[in-house]
């Protein structure tokens, strides 16, 4: 029996970690004799592989996105085929019987599905077992709605290994997202509280590496590995062990990961961060969601800004080449200029590293936030989340506008572009740490904002880039002029220009000497030859020829510093 599992959208590709779950679900449906399908995508090509794949059954992942799409895909699989369909994923705790009624669904599957849609599908496609046995279901029987609770499953290492096989996008490859644990110990405000989220259950490391070993087998293309559960440095001895993991897996490939931490947990062993990055640790991310203690505290995050920042400089300082971070707009009145603030002194002390985004916050079906919101003197919008989204408020401070939310946004991202920006201008950014980025950018597609910034400056990214490349060197303190010779970092009929009757570049009005050093910065001649050639041609205005090689020098690094040239070394 065919079951088409679906992700859908109506705008963009779903991102992976949002179907991950749903090749966990093909597997538990393989193993009970199913023939599941995987569809993620927009939801028009839908239909269509439907109609090509017959299935006797139709699920969906429903979240707080998609939940209309939903509703709109199921009127026209009943009408068409009039095959049961079944609504699970995060959003189904909100889902009651108006939303059965208006889309006919025919069944709301709650919390964890790998046990429960098995024993659904038996009852609805064969007859067998009953209906009210199933945990979690909810229903209209007869213009009545039922329901029943949710369970949880509570050894995840006997659930059967993601079914990436099933999958209709053949030309899409797969697992390089894992979870190595369901729930979480804490309880944020505004954090979706699923049935499966107030439980903590772990799996084993070593079923968590037989995992990462198929996948890899199966991805030859696989570099980077994501674990996106929140579960997974809540103890030292635990990530030391899928740590010892890890080192003996990249012997044979060499693979990275990524994951979440909360600096509330980790702050009391955070020197195991050397030993992840040895185990290929190259992103980790962390909640801050405001620069005001007060805030957080009410957020209920249990973390302190102080051990935000000690933890991000000593991350920083130990070598890792990404720490993501998220700022909430539109939450709890902050006081003034509290998250620029903190934004700065992140910038500060973690430069090239610290990777900040922003975000609306986002009143989930069941958070404290959604069902109390003048608790947090904040007002709810839209609540059928017909209009809003990310790219708009959902939530708003009272008596604050959805304007004035999107416009303090839209200030808190210029704030951070001109600190990056600045960082950049300056050449404030160890060498080490921009090459590390566009390692993790070009090399594993894990690209920062701090990749784009840097690409944003022309001069920057070309010199970077040679230098990435090793197709070019940074000027040491000490040049060896014997051996050095320079190279611009760009064409100079693309750069140059002379509109107002003299030579200028990148808004900089060049003297002759300086124009007549970047013609012959060209890799075809040692400083020894330039130095030289230039000293025969102003050498008469210096006092003797120390202060001309003085000079000569200074303007070497000068150019160096907005990213004009590199060197090679013969």
């Amino acid at each position: 029996m065919k079951i088409l599992l679906c992700n859908v959208s109506k705008k963009y590709e779903t991102a992976s970690h949002d179907y991950a779950g749903l090749f966990y679900l093909a597997g538990a449906l393989e193993a009970a004799g199913f023939e599941p399908l995987v569809f993620h995508g927009k939801a028009e090509r839908l239909l269509d592989e439907i109609a090509r794949h017959n299935p006797v059954a139709v699920g969906f992942s429903c979240d707080f996105d998609n939940v209309r799409i939903i509703e709109d895909a199921s009127k026209k699989i009943k009408e068409r085929w009039g095959i049961p369909v079944v609504v699970g994923g995060p959003q189904s705790i909100a889902l009651g019987r108006a939303f059965l009624e208006n889309s006919g669904v025919d069944y709301i599957l709650r919390g964890e599905g790998e046990t429960s849609l098995p024993i659904l599908l038996d009852a609805v496609l064969k007859g067998e077992g009953e209906l009210g046995e199933v945990k979690g279901l909810a229903m209209l029987e007869n213009g009545v709605f039922h329901e029943t609770p949710p369970e949880i499953v509570g050894d995840l290492d006997a659930l059967p290994l993601p079914a990436y096989h099933t999958s209709l996008h053949k030309d899409r490859a797969y697992g390089n997202v894992i979870f190595t644990g369901r729930g979480c110990p804490y309880r944020c405000a505004y954090c979706a509280p699923s049935p499966g989220k107030r439980s903590v259950r772990l799996r084993s490391i070593p079923r968590v590496l037989e995992e990462i070993t198929i996948n890899l087998k199966n991805n030859p293309g696989m570099r980077c590995l994501v674990v996106m559960d929140d579960t997974f440095t809540l103890g030292r001895e635990r990530i030391e062990a899928f740590c010892e993991g890890m080192r003996e897996l990249r012997k044979e490939r060499d693979l990275v990961w990524y994951c979440e931490c909360h600096v509330g947990r980790i702050k009391s062993f955070m020197d195991v961060l050397p030993s992840m990055i040895d185990a290929g640790l190259i992103r980790l991310q962390i909640g801050i969601e405001s620069g005001d203690q007060n805030v957080i505290d009410r957020y209920n995050k249990h973390v302190r800004i102080d051990d935000i920042l000690e933890f991000v400089s000593y991350a920083a300082e130990c070598g890792l080449a990404q720490i993501a971070t998220n700022f909430i707009v539109g939450g709890p009145k902050e006081r003034e200029g509290a998250t620029a603030d903190l934004i700065r002194e992140l910038i500060d002390r973690a430069p090239g590293v610290i990777d900040i985004i922003t975000g609306f916050l986002r009143a989930y079906p069941g958070t404290e936030i959604s069902e109390n919101p003048e608790k947090f003197g904040l007002r709810l919008h839209d609540e059928s989340g017909r209009r809003t989204g990310d790219d708009y408020p959902f939530v708003t401070p009272i008596g604050e506008t959805q304007d004035q939310v999107m416009r303090q946004r839209q200030e808190l991202n210029k704030a951070i572009r001109r600190g990056m920006q600045q960082k950049i201008k300056n050449r404030e950014l160890k060498r080490e740490t921009v090459m590390k980025q566009f390692e993790a950018a070009l090399k594993y597609r894990m690209k920062s904002r701090w990749f784009g910034e840097i690409a944003a400056n022309p001069r920057a990214y070309e010199y970077y880039s040679l230098l990435y490349a090793n197709e070019g060197e940074a000027f040491e303190e000490s040049m060896d002029f014997s051996r050095d010779f320079p190279l611009r970092t760009f064409e100079l009929w693309r750069a140059m220009t002379f509109s107002d009757g003299f030579p200028q570049l990148d808004g900089m009005a060049l003297s002759p000497m300086e124009y007549e050093l970047l013609l012959r910065c060209a890799g075809k001649r040692s400083l020894s030859t330039i130095q030289t050639e230039l000293y025969e041609l102003f050498g008469g205005s210096y006092e003797d020829e120390g202060e001309f090689h003085r000079t000569l020098v200074e303007m070497l690094h000068r150019f160096e510093a907005k990213y004009w040239l590199t060197h090679f070394v013969i």
